[in-house]
Protein backbone atom coordinates (compact mmCIF):
# COMPACT_ATOMS: atom_id res chain seq x y z
CA UNK A 1 0.00 0.00 0.00
CA UNK A 2 1.10 3.69 -0.28
CA UNK A 3 0.69 6.70 2.01
CA UNK A 4 0.46 10.39 0.92
CA UNK A 5 2.37 13.04 2.96
CA UNK A 6 1.69 16.84 2.76
CA UNK A 7 4.45 19.49 2.96
CA UNK A 8 4.54 23.33 2.94
CA UNK A 9 7.08 25.04 0.79
CA UNK A 10 7.70 28.82 0.74
CA UNK A 11 7.98 30.26 -2.70
CA UNK A 12 8.76 33.88 -2.35
CA UNK A 13 6.16 35.23 0.08
CA UNK A 14 3.68 32.55 -0.71
CA UNK A 15 3.29 29.32 1.12
CA UNK A 16 2.63 26.39 -1.25
CA UNK A 17 1.24 23.08 -0.03
CA UNK A 18 2.16 19.92 -2.01
CA UNK A 19 1.83 16.16 -1.55
CA UNK A 20 4.41 13.34 -2.04
CA UNK A 21 3.44 9.68 -2.48
CA UNK A 22 5.65 7.20 -0.65
CA UNK A 23 5.43 3.50 -1.68
CA UNK A 24 5.96 0.89 0.99
CA UNK A 25 8.18 -2.16 0.19
CA UNK A 26 6.26 -5.15 -1.41
CA UNK A 27 5.77 -8.22 0.72
CA UNK A 28 7.73 -11.37 -0.44
CA UNK A 29 5.77 -14.05 -2.39
CA UNK A 30 4.37 -16.79 -0.23
CA UNK A 31 6.56 -19.87 -0.30
CA UNK A 32 4.58 -22.90 -1.65
CA UNK A 33 4.02 -25.88 0.52
CA UNK A 34 6.15 -28.99 0.15
CA UNK A 35 5.00 -31.37 -2.59
CA UNK A 36 3.66 -34.74 -1.46
CA UNK A 37 2.49 -37.90 -3.15
CA UNK A 38 5.32 -38.21 -5.70
CA UNK A 39 5.00 -41.55 -7.50
CA UNK A 40 5.43 -43.24 -10.84
CA UNK A 41 2.31 -42.88 -13.00
CA UNK A 42 3.18 -44.76 -16.16
CA UNK A 43 6.03 -45.43 -18.56
CA UNK A 44 6.79 -45.31 -22.27
CA UNK A 45 9.24 -48.17 -22.82
CA UNK A 46 10.09 -47.40 -26.44
CA UNK A 47 10.48 -43.71 -25.60
CA UNK A 48 12.73 -44.50 -22.62
CA UNK A 49 10.50 -42.31 -20.45
CA UNK A 50 8.70 -42.51 -17.12
CA UNK A 51 5.89 -40.18 -16.09
CA UNK A 52 5.76 -39.11 -12.44
CA UNK A 53 2.77 -37.64 -10.66
CA UNK A 54 2.25 -35.80 -7.37
CA UNK A 55 -0.41 -34.05 -5.33
CA UNK A 56 -1.30 -30.54 -6.47
CA UNK A 57 -0.09 -27.70 -4.23
CA UNK A 58 -2.36 -24.73 -3.58
CA UNK A 59 -1.29 -21.45 -5.22
CA UNK A 60 1.61 -23.16 -7.03
CA UNK A 61 2.17 -21.66 -10.46
CA UNK A 62 4.57 -24.38 -11.67
CA UNK A 63 6.70 -27.26 -10.53
CA UNK A 64 10.25 -28.43 -11.03
CA UNK A 65 11.23 -32.09 -11.18
CA UNK A 66 14.74 -33.24 -10.32
CA UNK A 67 16.14 -36.72 -10.83
CA UNK A 68 19.44 -38.54 -10.75
CA UNK A 69 20.87 -42.05 -10.62
CA UNK A 70 22.61 -41.00 -7.40
CA UNK A 71 20.84 -41.31 -4.07
CA UNK A 72 22.17 -37.91 -3.04
CA UNK A 73 20.62 -36.49 -6.22
CA UNK A 74 24.02 -35.35 -7.41
CA UNK A 75 24.50 -34.43 -11.08
CA UNK A 76 20.73 -34.16 -11.50
CA UNK A 77 18.49 -33.49 -14.46
CA UNK A 78 15.88 -30.75 -14.02
CA UNK A 79 12.58 -30.35 -15.80
CA UNK A 80 9.97 -27.61 -15.35
CA UNK A 81 6.29 -28.40 -15.58
CA UNK A 82 3.32 -26.06 -15.65
CA UNK A 83 0.97 -28.90 -14.74
CA UNK A 84 0.85 -31.69 -12.21
CA UNK A 85 2.83 -34.58 -13.73
CA UNK A 86 5.91 -34.70 -15.96
CA UNK A 87 7.88 -37.11 -18.14
CA UNK A 88 11.39 -38.10 -17.16
CA UNK A 89 13.15 -38.75 -20.48
CA UNK A 90 16.31 -40.41 -21.86
CA UNK A 91 16.29 -43.00 -19.08
CA UNK A 92 18.30 -46.20 -19.01
CA UNK A 93 16.11 -49.31 -18.74
CA UNK A 94 16.15 -51.27 -15.49
CA UNK A 95 18.07 -48.46 -13.76
CA UNK A 96 17.00 -46.94 -10.41
CA UNK A 97 16.40 -43.20 -10.51
CA UNK A 98 15.90 -40.94 -7.49
CA UNK A 99 13.33 -38.22 -8.05
CA UNK A 100 11.90 -35.28 -6.16
CA UNK A 101 9.57 -32.40 -6.98
CA UNK A 102 9.22 -28.83 -5.72
CA UNK A 103 6.33 -26.43 -6.19
CA UNK A 104 6.98 -22.86 -7.34
CA UNK A 105 5.08 -19.65 -6.94
CA UNK A 106 6.60 -17.35 -9.46
CA UNK A 107 10.28 -17.69 -8.85
CA UNK A 108 9.90 -18.82 -5.29
CA UNK A 109 10.25 -22.57 -4.80
CA UNK A 110 8.99 -24.58 -1.92
CA UNK A 111 10.78 -27.41 -0.18
CA UNK A 112 11.73 -30.48 -2.15
CA UNK A 113 9.43 -33.45 -1.76
CA UNK A 114 10.61 -36.58 -0.08
CA UNK A 115 12.61 -38.38 -2.73
CA UNK A 116 11.28 -41.60 -4.24
CA UNK A 117 12.73 -44.14 -6.66
CA UNK A 118 11.39 -45.01 -10.11
CA UNK A 119 12.57 -47.42 -12.79
CA UNK A 120 11.94 -47.83 -16.50
CA UNK A 121 10.68 -51.33 -15.82
CA UNK A 122 11.40 -54.11 -18.37
CA UNK A 123 8.57 -56.51 -19.09
CA UNK A 124 8.07 -59.56 -21.29
CA UNK A 125 8.15 -58.60 -24.95
CA UNK A 126 4.66 -58.44 -26.40
CA UNK A 127 3.28 -60.13 -29.52
CA UNK A 128 3.63 -58.71 -33.02
CA UNK A 129 0.91 -56.87 -34.84
CA UNK A 130 0.56 -57.10 -38.61
CA UNK A 131 3.80 -57.03 -40.56
CA UNK A 132 3.91 -56.42 -44.31
CA UNK A 133 6.24 -57.43 -47.13
CA UNK A 134 6.23 -55.64 -50.47
CA UNK A 135 8.21 -56.02 -53.71
CA UNK A 136 11.46 -54.12 -54.01
CA UNK A 137 14.22 -53.98 -56.61
CA UNK A 138 15.82 -57.44 -56.48
CA UNK A 139 14.41 -57.97 -53.02
CA UNK A 140 11.52 -57.16 -50.72
CA UNK A 141 10.75 -54.43 -48.21
CA UNK A 142 9.34 -55.48 -44.84
CA UNK A 143 7.75 -53.20 -42.25
CA UNK A 144 6.78 -54.04 -38.69
CA UNK A 145 4.72 -52.17 -36.10
CA UNK A 146 6.16 -51.21 -32.74
CA UNK A 147 6.27 -54.22 -30.44
CA UNK A 148 5.56 -53.31 -26.84
CA UNK A 149 8.43 -53.89 -24.40
CA UNK A 150 10.97 -54.79 -27.09
CA UNK A 151 14.57 -53.72 -26.73
CA UNK A 152 15.79 -55.05 -30.08
CA UNK A 153 14.50 -56.14 -33.49
CA UNK A 154 15.88 -58.58 -36.04
CA UNK A 155 14.60 -59.85 -39.39
CA UNK A 156 15.18 -63.29 -40.90
CA UNK A 157 14.65 -63.99 -44.59
CA UNK A 158 15.24 -66.95 -46.86
CA UNK A 159 13.99 -68.84 -49.91
CA UNK A 160 12.04 -71.39 -47.89
CA UNK A 161 8.90 -71.08 -45.81
CA UNK A 162 9.87 -73.57 -43.13
CA UNK A 163 12.74 -72.37 -40.98
CA UNK A 164 12.51 -75.48 -38.80
CA UNK A 165 13.12 -77.93 -41.64
CA UNK A 166 16.04 -80.28 -40.98
CA UNK A 167 18.27 -79.93 -42.82
CA UNK A 168 17.33 -76.45 -43.91
CA UNK A 169 19.34 -76.18 -47.09
CA UNK A 170 18.14 -72.63 -47.60
CA UNK A 171 20.74 -70.68 -45.67
CA UNK A 172 18.82 -67.94 -43.89
CA UNK A 173 19.91 -64.32 -43.80
CA UNK A 174 19.60 -62.07 -40.76
CA UNK A 175 19.74 -58.36 -40.18
CA UNK A 176 21.84 -57.32 -37.18
CA UNK A 177 19.85 -56.80 -34.00
CA UNK A 178 18.87 -53.13 -33.88
CA UNK A 179 17.48 -50.97 -31.11
CA UNK A 180 13.72 -50.95 -30.61
CA UNK A 181 13.88 -47.66 -28.71
CA UNK A 182 12.73 -44.49 -30.43
CA UNK A 183 13.66 -43.56 -33.05
CA UNK A 184 13.64 -47.25 -33.98
CA UNK A 185 14.18 -48.69 -37.42
CA UNK A 186 11.12 -50.77 -38.34
CA UNK A 187 11.46 -51.00 -42.14
CA UNK A 188 14.13 -52.98 -43.97
CA UNK A 189 14.84 -53.75 -47.62
CA UNK A 190 16.08 -57.33 -47.91
CA UNK A 191 18.11 -58.40 -50.93
CA UNK A 192 17.45 -61.48 -53.02
CA UNK A 193 20.38 -63.60 -54.15
CA UNK A 194 21.33 -66.23 -56.70
CA UNK A 195 22.72 -68.43 -53.95
CA UNK A 196 19.26 -69.18 -52.58
CA UNK A 197 17.24 -68.68 -55.77
CA UNK A 198 15.57 -65.44 -54.70
CA UNK A 199 16.92 -63.12 -57.39
CA UNK A 200 14.23 -61.79 -59.71
CA UNK A 201 14.87 -64.22 -62.57
CA UNK A 202 13.98 -67.31 -60.50
CA UNK A 203 10.41 -66.18 -59.95
CA UNK A 204 10.47 -67.23 -56.30
CA UNK A 205 9.17 -65.39 -53.24
CA UNK A 206 11.25 -64.31 -50.29
CA UNK A 207 9.95 -65.48 -46.91
CA UNK A 208 10.33 -63.08 -44.01
CA UNK A 209 9.89 -63.31 -40.27
CA UNK A 210 10.60 -60.54 -37.77
CA UNK A 211 11.84 -61.11 -34.23
CA UNK A 212 11.80 -59.04 -31.08
CA UNK A 213 13.38 -59.49 -27.68
CA UNK A 214 13.86 -57.65 -24.40
CA UNK A 215 17.35 -58.34 -23.16
CA UNK A 216 16.66 -56.39 -19.97
CA UNK A 217 13.92 -58.84 -19.06
CA UNK A 218 14.99 -62.18 -20.57
CA UNK A 219 18.18 -62.38 -22.59
CA UNK A 220 17.28 -65.68 -24.27
CA UNK A 221 13.60 -65.40 -25.20
CA UNK A 222 12.81 -64.22 -28.74
CA UNK A 223 9.31 -63.34 -29.91
CA UNK A 224 8.61 -64.22 -33.56
CA UNK A 225 6.13 -62.64 -35.93
CA UNK A 226 3.91 -64.43 -38.37
CA UNK A 227 5.70 -65.29 -41.62
CA UNK A 228 5.04 -63.11 -44.64
CA UNK A 229 6.33 -63.26 -48.19
CA UNK A 230 6.62 -61.20 -51.34
CA UNK A 231 8.25 -61.46 -54.74
CA UNK A 232 11.01 -59.09 -55.87
CA UNK A 233 9.85 -56.45 -58.33
CA UNK A 234 9.73 -58.24 -61.70
CA UNK A 235 11.63 -57.03 -64.73
CA UNK A 236 9.42 -54.94 -66.97
CA UNK A 237 9.33 -56.14 -70.59
CA UNK A 238 10.19 -53.78 -73.42
CA UNK A 239 6.79 -52.76 -74.82
CA UNK A 240 8.23 -51.90 -78.24
CA UNK A 241 9.47 -55.47 -78.79
CA UNK A 242 7.33 -58.05 -80.60
CA UNK A 243 4.49 -59.39 -78.44
CA UNK A 244 4.20 -63.18 -78.34
CA UNK A 245 1.60 -65.20 -76.46
CA UNK A 246 3.20 -68.49 -75.39
CA UNK A 247 1.57 -71.52 -73.77
CA UNK A 248 2.88 -74.86 -72.53
CA UNK A 249 0.72 -77.88 -71.78
CA UNK A 250 1.59 -81.38 -70.60
CA UNK A 251 -1.52 -83.16 -71.87
CA UNK A 252 -0.60 -86.61 -70.47
CA UNK A 253 -0.06 -89.37 -72.98
CA UNK A 254 -2.94 -91.44 -74.26
CA UNK A 255 -3.03 -94.67 -72.29
CA UNK A 256 -1.17 -93.17 -69.33
CA UNK A 257 -4.34 -92.24 -67.47
CA UNK A 258 -4.85 -93.61 -63.98
CA UNK A 259 -7.58 -96.16 -63.42
CA UNK A 260 -11.00 -94.55 -63.57
CA UNK A 261 -9.79 -91.43 -65.36
CA UNK A 262 -11.23 -90.58 -68.77
CA UNK A 263 -9.24 -91.71 -71.81
CA UNK A 264 -7.86 -89.65 -74.67
CA UNK A 265 -11.07 -89.65 -76.69
CA UNK A 266 -12.85 -87.82 -73.85
CA UNK A 267 -9.92 -85.68 -72.77
CA UNK A 268 -8.86 -84.48 -76.22
CA UNK A 269 -11.89 -82.20 -76.78
CA UNK A 270 -11.34 -80.63 -73.34
CA UNK A 271 -7.62 -80.17 -74.04
CA UNK A 272 -8.41 -78.52 -77.37
CA UNK A 273 -11.01 -76.24 -75.78
CA UNK A 274 -8.57 -74.93 -73.19
CA UNK A 275 -6.01 -74.19 -75.90
CA UNK A 276 -8.46 -72.71 -78.41
CA UNK A 277 -10.10 -70.51 -75.77
CA UNK A 278 -6.75 -69.00 -74.84
CA UNK A 279 -5.54 -68.80 -78.46
CA UNK A 280 -1.76 -68.76 -77.92
CA UNK A 281 0.57 -67.80 -80.77
CA UNK A 282 3.01 -70.56 -79.88
CA UNK A 283 2.39 -73.77 -77.95
CA UNK A 284 4.77 -76.37 -76.57
CA UNK A 285 2.88 -79.57 -75.92
CA UNK A 286 4.28 -82.44 -73.88
CA UNK A 287 3.29 -86.12 -73.74
CA UNK A 288 0.86 -85.90 -76.68
CA UNK A 289 1.80 -89.47 -77.56
CA UNK A 290 0.14 -92.88 -77.67
CA UNK A 291 -2.63 -94.11 -79.97
CA UNK A 292 -5.46 -91.63 -80.02
CA UNK A 293 -8.21 -94.17 -80.67
CA UNK A 294 -6.91 -97.56 -79.72
CA UNK A 295 -4.23 -99.85 -81.01
CA UNK A 296 -2.87 -98.92 -84.43
CA UNK A 297 -4.49 -95.47 -84.52
CA UNK A 298 -2.60 -92.26 -85.11
CA UNK A 299 -0.53 -90.61 -82.41
CA UNK A 300 -2.28 -88.24 -80.02
CA UNK A 301 -0.31 -85.20 -81.21
CA UNK A 302 -1.72 -85.66 -84.72
CA UNK A 303 -5.25 -85.92 -83.38
CA UNK A 304 -4.70 -82.81 -81.24
CA UNK A 305 -3.27 -80.89 -84.20
CA UNK A 306 -6.53 -81.31 -86.13
CA UNK A 307 -8.54 -79.99 -83.16
CA UNK A 308 -6.55 -76.73 -82.97
CA UNK A 309 -7.93 -74.45 -85.64
CA UNK A 310 -5.31 -71.69 -85.41
CA UNK A 311 -2.20 -73.73 -84.70
CA UNK A 312 -0.05 -76.03 -86.78
CA UNK A 313 2.59 -78.60 -85.89
CA UNK A 314 6.12 -77.58 -86.75
CA UNK A 315 6.95 -81.23 -87.40
CA UNK A 316 4.46 -84.07 -87.62
CA UNK A 317 6.90 -86.84 -88.46
CA UNK A 318 7.98 -89.50 -85.93
CA UNK A 319 11.04 -88.60 -83.91
CA UNK A 320 14.08 -90.82 -83.59
CA UNK A 321 13.42 -91.44 -79.91
CA UNK A 322 11.39 -93.90 -77.90
CA UNK A 323 7.64 -93.86 -78.47
CA UNK A 324 6.91 -92.48 -75.01
CA UNK A 325 8.53 -89.17 -75.96
CA UNK A 326 6.97 -88.76 -79.40
CA UNK A 327 4.43 -86.33 -77.99
CA UNK A 328 6.83 -83.48 -77.19
CA UNK A 329 5.92 -81.06 -79.98
CA UNK A 330 5.81 -77.41 -80.99
CA UNK A 331 2.79 -75.75 -82.60
CA UNK A 332 2.57 -72.21 -83.96
CA UNK A 333 0.16 -69.81 -85.63
CA UNK A 334 1.07 -69.92 -89.35
CA UNK A 335 -0.62 -66.57 -89.96
CA UNK A 336 1.90 -64.89 -87.66
CA UNK A 337 5.14 -66.83 -88.14
CA UNK A 338 7.26 -68.65 -90.67
CA UNK A 339 9.30 -71.69 -89.67
CA UNK A 340 12.89 -71.08 -90.76
CA UNK A 341 14.39 -74.23 -89.29
CA UNK A 342 13.65 -76.97 -86.78
CA UNK A 343 15.13 -80.09 -85.25
CA UNK A 344 15.81 -81.96 -82.02
CA UNK A 345 18.37 -80.96 -79.43
CA UNK A 346 20.96 -83.69 -79.05
CA UNK A 347 22.53 -84.97 -75.86
CA UNK A 348 19.72 -84.43 -73.32
CA UNK A 349 19.69 -87.78 -71.58
CA UNK A 350 16.65 -89.69 -70.43
CA UNK A 351 17.68 -90.74 -66.95
CA UNK A 352 14.56 -92.84 -66.62
CA UNK A 353 16.95 -95.42 -68.07
CA UNK A 354 19.79 -96.72 -65.91
CA UNK A 355 22.79 -96.69 -66.18
CA UNK A 356 23.68 -93.37 -67.79
CA UNK A 357 25.72 -95.12 -70.46
CA UNK A 358 22.49 -96.73 -71.72
CA UNK A 359 20.30 -93.65 -71.36
CA UNK A 360 18.96 -92.47 -74.76
CA UNK A 361 18.36 -88.86 -75.71
CA UNK A 362 14.95 -87.53 -74.81
CA UNK A 363 12.89 -85.86 -77.51
CA UNK A 364 13.50 -82.12 -77.16
CA UNK A 365 12.30 -80.39 -80.33
CA UNK A 366 13.23 -76.85 -81.31
CA UNK A 367 12.05 -74.48 -84.01
CA UNK A 368 13.28 -71.17 -85.37
CA UNK A 369 10.36 -68.82 -86.07
CA UNK A 370 10.24 -65.44 -87.79
CA UNK A 371 7.42 -62.98 -87.27
CA UNK A 372 5.39 -62.05 -90.36
CA UNK A 373 4.68 -58.54 -89.09
CA UNK A 374 7.62 -57.09 -90.98
CA UNK A 375 9.74 -56.57 -87.87
CA UNK A 376 12.11 -59.38 -88.76
CA UNK A 377 11.91 -60.65 -85.18
CA UNK A 378 13.32 -64.17 -85.09
CA UNK A 379 13.42 -66.47 -82.10
CA UNK A 380 13.85 -70.09 -81.11
CA UNK A 381 11.23 -72.18 -79.35
CA UNK A 382 12.13 -75.29 -77.33
CA UNK A 383 9.75 -77.93 -75.95
CA UNK A 384 11.44 -79.69 -73.02
CA UNK A 385 10.25 -82.63 -70.96
CA UNK A 386 12.73 -84.25 -68.60
CA UNK A 387 12.07 -87.82 -67.51
CA UNK A 388 11.92 -88.72 -63.83
CA UNK A 389 15.32 -90.28 -63.08
CA UNK A 390 15.55 -93.90 -62.04
CA UNK A 391 16.02 -94.46 -58.33
CA UNK A 392 18.97 -96.69 -59.21
CA UNK A 393 21.15 -93.63 -59.65
CA UNK A 394 23.25 -92.70 -56.64
CA UNK A 395 22.85 -89.00 -57.34
CA UNK A 396 19.81 -87.08 -56.10
CA UNK A 397 16.93 -86.73 -58.52
CA UNK A 398 17.28 -82.96 -58.51
CA UNK A 399 20.97 -83.13 -59.40
CA UNK A 400 20.26 -85.37 -62.41
CA UNK A 401 17.53 -83.02 -63.63
CA UNK A 402 20.00 -80.18 -63.26
CA UNK A 403 22.37 -82.15 -65.48
CA UNK A 404 19.59 -82.34 -68.08
CA UNK A 405 19.48 -78.56 -68.06
CA UNK A 406 23.25 -78.33 -68.47
CA UNK A 407 22.96 -80.67 -71.44
CA UNK A 408 20.16 -78.55 -72.89
CA UNK A 409 22.21 -75.35 -72.59
CA UNK A 410 25.10 -76.99 -74.43
CA UNK A 411 22.84 -78.35 -77.18
CA UNK A 412 21.03 -75.03 -77.52
CA UNK A 413 24.26 -73.10 -78.03
CA UNK A 414 25.16 -75.49 -80.85
CA UNK A 415 22.06 -74.64 -82.85
CA UNK A 416 21.98 -70.99 -81.75
CA UNK A 417 25.53 -69.69 -82.25
CA UNK A 418 26.49 -66.13 -81.37
CA UNK A 419 26.63 -63.59 -84.19
CA UNK A 420 29.51 -61.21 -84.88
CA UNK A 421 28.36 -59.02 -82.00
CA UNK A 422 28.36 -61.97 -79.61
CA UNK A 423 24.54 -62.09 -79.48
CA UNK A 424 22.34 -65.13 -79.89
CA UNK A 425 18.72 -65.33 -80.99
CA UNK A 426 16.15 -64.99 -78.21
CA UNK A 427 14.79 -68.29 -76.89
CA UNK A 428 11.42 -69.30 -75.44
CA UNK A 429 11.39 -72.63 -73.60
CA UNK A 430 8.17 -74.27 -72.49
CA UNK A 431 8.07 -77.58 -70.73
CA UNK A 432 7.63 -79.97 -67.87
CA UNK A 433 10.96 -80.21 -66.07
CA UNK A 434 9.66 -82.61 -63.39
CA UNK A 435 11.35 -80.48 -60.77
CA UNK A 436 10.17 -77.90 -58.27
CA UNK A 437 11.85 -76.12 -55.38
CA UNK A 438 10.24 -78.52 -52.95
CA UNK A 439 10.74 -80.70 -51.06
CA UNK A 440 14.43 -81.06 -51.80
CA UNK A 441 15.32 -77.41 -51.28
CA UNK A 442 18.58 -77.70 -53.23
CA UNK A 443 19.91 -75.26 -55.81
CA UNK A 444 21.29 -77.57 -58.50
CA UNK A 445 17.94 -78.55 -60.03
CA UNK A 446 16.46 -78.09 -63.49
CA UNK A 447 15.11 -74.55 -63.36
CA UNK A 448 17.97 -73.01 -61.32
CA UNK A 449 20.53 -74.42 -63.74
CA UNK A 450 18.71 -72.83 -66.67
CA UNK A 451 18.41 -69.51 -64.84
CA UNK A 452 22.13 -69.48 -64.14
CA UNK A 453 22.55 -70.24 -67.86
CA UNK A 454 20.83 -66.98 -68.75
CA UNK A 455 17.13 -67.86 -68.70
CA UNK A 456 14.39 -65.88 -66.94
CA UNK A 457 11.27 -67.44 -65.41
CA UNK A 458 8.28 -65.69 -66.98
CA UNK A 459 6.25 -66.28 -63.82
CA UNK A 460 8.23 -63.30 -62.48
CA UNK A 461 5.63 -61.25 -64.26
CA UNK A 462 3.90 -57.90 -64.13
CA UNK A 463 0.66 -59.81 -63.50
CA UNK A 464 0.44 -63.31 -62.01
CA UNK A 465 -2.70 -65.40 -61.99
CA UNK A 466 -3.28 -68.78 -60.38
CA UNK A 467 0.26 -69.12 -59.07
CA UNK A 468 -0.87 -69.91 -55.54
CA UNK A 469 -1.83 -73.34 -56.88
CA UNK A 470 0.41 -76.08 -58.18
CA UNK A 471 0.75 -76.59 -61.94
CA UNK A 472 0.36 -80.35 -61.42
CA UNK A 473 -3.27 -80.95 -60.48
CA UNK A 474 -3.13 -84.75 -60.12
CA UNK A 475 -6.55 -84.96 -61.81
CA UNK A 476 -8.21 -82.99 -59.06
CA UNK A 477 -11.17 -80.84 -60.08
CA UNK A 478 -10.91 -77.10 -59.58
CA UNK A 479 -13.00 -77.31 -56.41
CA UNK A 480 -10.31 -79.49 -54.79
CA UNK A 481 -7.26 -77.49 -55.86
CA UNK A 482 -6.38 -75.56 -52.74
CA UNK A 483 -4.05 -72.60 -52.55
CA UNK A 484 -0.62 -73.36 -51.21
CA UNK A 485 -0.48 -72.06 -47.62
CA UNK A 486 2.59 -70.05 -48.57
CA UNK A 487 0.89 -68.59 -51.68
CA UNK A 488 3.54 -70.17 -53.91
CA UNK A 489 2.11 -73.24 -55.61
CA UNK A 490 4.68 -75.84 -56.56
CA UNK A 491 5.39 -75.72 -60.25
CA UNK A 492 7.10 -78.27 -62.42
CA UNK A 493 5.82 -76.65 -65.62
CA UNK A 494 7.69 -73.60 -66.85
CA UNK A 495 7.92 -70.95 -69.53
CA UNK A 496 11.46 -69.59 -69.54
CA UNK A 497 13.06 -66.99 -71.78
CA UNK A 498 16.67 -66.41 -72.75
CA UNK A 499 17.99 -63.21 -74.28
CA UNK A 500 15.20 -61.11 -72.80
CA UNK A 501 13.41 -60.78 -69.49
CA UNK A 502 10.00 -60.05 -68.09
CA UNK A 503 6.45 -60.80 -69.08
CA UNK A 504 3.22 -58.85 -69.12
CA UNK A 505 1.25 -61.76 -67.75
CA UNK A 506 1.68 -65.30 -66.45
CA UNK A 507 -1.28 -67.64 -65.93
CA UNK A 508 -1.62 -71.05 -64.33
CA UNK A 509 -4.93 -72.28 -65.74
CA UNK A 510 -6.00 -74.31 -62.73
CA UNK A 511 -9.69 -74.05 -63.58
CA UNK A 512 -10.10 -75.19 -67.20
CA UNK A 513 -13.87 -74.69 -67.17
CA UNK A 514 -14.51 -78.06 -68.81
CA UNK A 515 -16.68 -80.93 -67.58
CA UNK A 516 -13.79 -83.34 -68.12
CA UNK A 517 -10.46 -82.70 -66.46
CA UNK A 518 -8.17 -82.35 -69.50
CA UNK A 519 -4.91 -83.56 -67.95
CA UNK A 520 -3.04 -84.08 -64.72
CA UNK A 521 -1.19 -80.82 -65.50
CA UNK A 522 -2.58 -77.32 -65.97
CA UNK A 523 -1.79 -75.36 -69.09
CA UNK A 524 0.41 -72.37 -68.32
CA UNK A 525 0.78 -69.29 -70.48
CA UNK A 526 2.81 -66.10 -70.66
CA UNK A 527 2.67 -62.92 -72.69
CA UNK A 528 6.18 -61.81 -73.52
CA UNK A 529 7.95 -59.29 -75.75
CA UNK A 530 10.68 -60.75 -77.98
CA UNK A 531 13.49 -58.40 -79.08
CA UNK A 532 14.97 -58.14 -82.55
CA UNK A 533 18.54 -59.44 -82.78
CA UNK A 534 20.21 -58.40 -86.01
Amino acid sequence: MSRRWFTRVAVGAVMVMSSVAVVAPAQAATKPAQVTGVAKATQDWAGKSVKVKWTSVAKATSYVVKWSTRSDLGSPVYKDSSVVGAWMTSLKPATTYYVTVAAKSGTTAGAWAKKVTVTLQPNAVSTFGTITAKPATNGVTVSIPEVANASDYQVRWSAGPNENRTPDRWTPHFTPWSSAFDPAKRTWTLAGSDSDLTSVAYGNPIYVRAMARNTYYNSTFVRKSAQVSAWPTPTKPVAADTAVHVASFNVQCSGCETSGSPGWSKRAPAIAKVINDKAPDVLTVLEASGPSAGSGSEQAYLDLDRRLANLRLVDSTPMTVSASHQGNRILYDPTKYDVLDHGVLAGIKDYEVYPASSAPDTNTPWAKLRAKDGSGTTFIVVAAHYGIPSSSYGQPRKTLLGQNSTQLLTALNRINPANADGKRLPVVLGGDLNDSRYPEEAIDGAQPTLIRGGFYDSSASQHRYGTAKTTYNDYKPASQQADDPNKDGQRIDYILTQGFQGSDEFVNNWNPGTSVIPSDHNMIEAKVHVPLVR
